[in-house]
């Protein structure tokens, strides 16, 4: 989901990112409600921001989340084999 955030070039609301979940991982059932659980955990941990806009809430990708971003990269890839 950070990555997600990262990627975009404008805030997006919890509804957007669980459209954009959803057609990036059609097999699986991505509930508004559990993106916008894991955005609030994000923005708890200084990786996300909230903004709002009149009654709508949208979040961004904070700067601290970059290096975040590389290690659970490098975490999720498969190791290299032959070491």
């Amino acid at each position: 989901m950070r990555e997600h955030l990262a990627g975009q070039r404008e805030p997006r609301s919890a509804a957007e990112v669980t459209t954009a979940l959803s057609e990036a991982h059609s097999g699986r059932a991505v509930k508004t409600t559990v993106v916008r659980t894991t955005l609030e955990g994000l923005v708890a941990k200084n990786q996300a921001q909230r903004t709002k806009q009149g009654t709508s809430v949208y979040y961004t990708a904070t700067e601290a989340a970059a290096p975040e971003r590389k290690q659970d990269a490098a975490t999720e890839a498969p190791a290299p084999s032959g070491g």
